[in-house]
This record gives C-alpha cells, sequence and structure tokens, in this order.
C-alpha cells in the first residue's frame, strides 16, 4: 500500500495526459445495478468538508483538531508523508473526537495482510480492533489516485475489511478527467473502480486552472463522476484546488468558490480541500501556501478564505443530502460535458450565466440550486418561475426565508444577485411532477399513478442510447432498462435489481437520450 500511498496526492501531467484510449483490454465488468452498495454507505457523514492534507504527527494536538473543526470541516485525510502507525492515528483519534472531525485513516500494516495468507488475518484483526470502536473513526485509507493494475489489491482489501468491519468503509480517491485523453476512457476507468472494488463513495479529483489558462474539463468530470457513482447506488465526493503547485495557479475567492459550486450542482456529498496543511517543500512543485503553513504551523489567508466559504457551503450540502438530484443545466453557453437550459415546468427562461441543479425533496417539493458562472464578476442571476410559484432562499443558518419575486409573463420572477462563483439554495412552493432537462423531445407516459402492483412507462420519440432508471427518494438507482426508439411499453414490478421489494414512497422514472432527459415522479403503494 506504500507505494499507493507514495504515488498519491501529486499528479504528473505527463503521465496524465498518456493514460488515454486503451486498445486490447478485457470487457468492463456488467454494472452492479441495484445491487446493496459497501455498507459503510451509512456510516459516511451527511455531507462531508475534509482537509486534505490533515496536521502532521508533531502537530497532532487537541488545539490543531479544534482548529480544524473552526475552519469548518469535519472530517481528515492523512498527513503528507503520513507515516501510518497507530500509535499516531490514536493520538489523532483523540484529539479529533472532542470537536466532531472523523478520520480516514493509513495503516501500514495492511501491506502485509493477503487473502490467500491466513496467517496474516491476526495483523488485520489487530488493524481493525485498533480503530473499529473509536467514535473519530471513519475508514481507512487505501490510496490516492491507483491504476487499474492495482484494483484487484484493492478489492481484496475491501473485501477483507467489510468482512470485519461493515460500518467503516475503505476509501480512495481517483484521478480526474485530465488523466485520460477521452471522456470514454475516464468514465470506463470509473467504472472498472465501482464494479471490481465496490466502494462505498466515489472520489475524484480534477484541477482545471493553470497558471496559464484553463483545460476546460471540469465540468465534465463533475458530471462523469456524478454518472457514474448513481449508476453504482454511491455518494460521490470532489475535491478542489486551494495551494498553488507545480502548473496550476493560486486560487482566489471567486475560483474556489466556482470549484465547490460546480460539484455541488450535480448533488456532491462531500468537498475536500487540498491542502489543508501545506506540503513539505519541492523544489519542482513549488507549493503555495495551503491553509496551515509547512513548519510553522501559522494560519495563511487560504484559512480565512475555506473557512468563510464552509459556512455557505455547510448549510447548502447538508439540505442537499436530502434531496433527489433530477438534472444540472448551464446558461450563457454549454460547457464541454454539461447541458444547456431548457425552458421546463419549474423555469420559462433564465438571464445570465448560471448552472441550475434540479432536485426534490421525498415530498415532491422542487428546489434549485443556483450558481454564478462567472469566477471574475458579480452577476445578476434572473429566473422566471412557472405558474406563480414562491421561492424561499436557505440562508447561513440553515433557515428558510421568503425570497422577493416580481411578476413577469410568465409567473413569478426571482432575482439572485452572487459574487463571482457564489451559489443559492431556492425552495419553490408547489409540487414537482416532471422536468426536461436539456434538449429532450422524448415523452415518458407513467400508469397507473399512484401504482400498486405494477406500473407501465411508455416512452416516446427518444433519440439512441436511451434508457429508463428509477431512482429513490434518496436518489439511490433502483431499477434501469434500455429504451428502443420503437420498444413496447416497460413494466416495473416495484422490484429493485436484487429482487427485493422496495418500499412504498416516492420514486422518480429518469428517462434519458442522447438529447437529454425527462424526469417523472411517480407514486409506488406497494403490493396489495
Amino acid at each position: 500500500m506504500r507505494t499507493l500511498v507514495s504515488a498519491a496526492l501529486v499528479l504528473t501531467i505527463a503521465a496524465a495526459t498518456a493514460a488515454g484510449d486503451r486498445e486490447g483490454r478485457p470487457p468492463l465488468p456488467p454494472a452492479r445495478a441495484g445491487s446493496e452498495p459497501h455498507p459503510g454507505t451509512a456510516s459516511l457523514p451527511r455531507f462531508a468538508l475534509f482537509g486534505w492534507v490533515s496536521p502532521p504527527a508533531e502537530f497532532a494536538t487537541a488545539e490543531r483538531y479544534a482548529e480544524l473543526a473552526a475552519a469548518g470541516l469535519n472530517t481528515t485525510v492523512l498527513a503528507w508523508e503520513d507515516p501510518g502507525l497507530e500509535a499516531t492515528n490514536r493520538q489523532r483519534l483523540a484529539f479529533s473526537a472532542a470537536v466532531g472531525v472523523k478520520n480516514l485513516l493509513l495503516d501500514n500494516r495492511l501491506d502485509h495482510v493477503h487473502e490467500s495468507d491466513s496467517g496474516s488475518f491476526a495483523t488485520l484483526d489487530s488493524i481493525v480492533a485498533a480503530y473499529r470502536d473509536e467514535p473519530a473513526f471513519l475508514g481507512y485509507y487505501l490510496g490516492d489516485e491507483p491504476t487499474e493494475a492495482t484494483f484487484p489489491r484493492l478489492a481484496e482489501w475491501f473485501r477483507l475489511l467489510r468482512e470485519r468491519d461493515p460500518l467503516h468503509p475503505g476509501w480512495n480517491n481517483l484521478v480526474g478527467r485530465i488523466g485520460f485523453s477521452t471522456h470514454a476512457a475516464f468514465i470506463e476507468h470509473l467504472r472498472r473502480y465501482a464494479s471490481e472494488v465496490r466502494p462505498a463513495v466515489l472520489s475524484t479529483d480534477h484541477y482545471d486552472h493553470f497558471v496559464n489558462g484553463e483545460r476546460g474539463q471540469f465540468i465534465e468530470n463533475a458530471a462523469g463522476t456524478a454518472q457514474v457513482a448513481r449508476e453504482f447506488g454511491l455518494p460521490f465526493w470532489g475535491i478542489v484546488l486551494v495551494t498553488k503547485h507545480g502548473p496550476f495557479r493560486a486560487m482566489n475567492d471567486g475560483l474556489l468558490s466556482w470549484q465547490v459550486a460546480q460539484w455541488l450542482s450535480y448533488g456532491a456529498r462531500g468537498i475536500g480541500y487540498f491542502t489543508y496543511w501545506t506540503p513539505a517543500p519541492d523544489p519542482d512543485l513549488n507549493w503555495g501556501d495551503g491553509m496551515i503553513r509547512w513548519g510553522t504551523g501559522e494560519r495563511s489567508p487560504q484559512f480565512e478564505r475555506v473557512r468563510s466559504l464552509n459556512r455557505l457551503v455547510r448549510p447548502v450540502g447538508e439540505a442537499l443530502a436530502g434531496l433527489t438530484w433530477l438534472g444540472t443545466e448551464h446558461t450563457g453557453g454549454e460547457p464541454t460535458g454539461g447541458t444547456a437550459f431548457a425552458p421546463d415546468s419549474l423555469l420559462a427562461a433564465v438571464e445570465g450565466r448560471a448552472t441550475l441543479g434540479q432536485f426534490a425533496s421525498p415530498q415532491g417539493v422542487p428546489h434549485l440550486f443556483v450558481a454564478n458562472r462567472d469566477s471574475v464578476f458579480e452577476r445578476t442571476i434572473v429566473l422566471d418561475l412557472v405558474g406563480g410559484r414562491e421561492a424561499e432562499r436557505l440562508e447561513e443558518s440553515g433557515a428558510w426565508s421568503p425570497w422577493p419575486s416580481a411578476q413577469s409573463a410568465a409567473g413569478a420572477r426571482v432575482a439572485l444577485t452572487l459574487p463571482p462563483g457564489g451559489f443559492a439554495l431556492l425552495r419553490l412552493h408547489g409540487g414537482c411532477d416532471a422536468l426536461v432537462s436539456g434538449q429532450c423531445r422524448a415523452s415518458l407516459l407513467v400508469a397507473p399513478e399512484p401504482a400498486t402492483g405494477s406500473v407501465r412507462f411508455t416512452a416516446q420519440r427518444v433519440s439512441g442510447g436511451a434508457s429508463l432508471t428509477i431512482v429513490d427518494a434518496n436518489g439511490r438507482r433502483v431499477w434501469q432498462r434500455p429504451v428502443a426508439g420503437e420498444a413496447p411499453a416497460l413494466v416495473w414490478d416495484g422490484r429493485a435489481e436484487s429482487g427485493e421489494r422496495v418500499r412504498p414512497g416516492i420514486y422518480w422514472a429518469r428517462l434519458e437520450d442522447a438529447r437529454g432527459a425527462v424526469v417523472r415522479r411517480l407514486t409506488w403503494l406497494g403490493h396489495r
């Protein structure tokens, strides 16, 4: 495992761009649609905010973990050049428990554990016993940006740990879109990891902003990570850049907020900041300041930048964690990997460059996440709501407050003035039975509604590569089938892919094709 860690954290551009397409490889394993996700999913924070890299061993004190929590963080990922020792890890757990911070920990003894060697299981049992009952323990750190050659070994560790400690997951972060020459290769990599390793959460990093320009793939990375996570019924986390290094520029307020906002718009359940503690000096990477400076332990201006942002991120992230993602669209130009805005049952029109995340509560109450796509200037985004809906805005306190609106031809008009890269979450009055995303021309009929016994779906005017997916009120994938252009109606009998009957409640049917998606709400009353 040490090789996985030492290769971690620093993305080598030459290696990344060389990854590309891979010919002559074995076929991708089938997606585990509808199968039970890793049991450790239940132990994850409702919304994770983590600092990577955490304080070095010599700075592991109660005061330092209180400082980390004061920055709005509730999770940590190991230190730079972490020793991976039980004694150091137990120190961290003791100090962080008092401030409600959870730890993803590296224990190098796992290197000596092998499924083929039953004699090594005593070591594994000792590792699990050391952490399993600690309240500040979140899971087992198993390496950063693993190559596909390591997936079988990772899967072995995941299986062995899961058998002994089903509540605490193993965790890896994966290289993002920047590491692949094509979008297809990136998606295949994520699917292969999810299928072979069976993680509890899917996490990627992608740093898009260079000293001299941008790569233009940030949205593609977030959307692709979200896509694969939902295929496998997993939450997902996004890691954003804080610290200047190598070819990457320093982040200002607007760019930092912009990165976070794009991840939130797709329903991320966690945000990681790279880095919390500045890594050791390196003449090749020339590290700028993380949130805490190397050597002195002083706070840099990045500390207050992240702390101020987290005051906004946490209430929004925790609210979104209780909602079902329905779609994400962009106005003012379609970014690579994104979907252009089209009028739907919630919005008749949008003025300004915005990212729009569409969500719904388990009761079907629609929510709109609105972000300023401009990371340099403050902008006013104007939304024309359909049907005279009223809006409430989520405040920093976590309370909902009425948001003023004016009348327009379509109904109510709401204006949001947002700082560079800024964002807001709105809750709209009235239900949400159907939404259209992008340029989708397909229609989806659901009958009966509400339903008992079975539900019949009739899809019309679909383009190539269409699929029908049912997700539950928590956004977990329940059932999926391909849809051909002239296919007969599909019937769902209220069972997950695993064959188990699902609970009565609100579900969402998403018909997606090459042009976009249409989403319809359905009420499942169960079998009678």
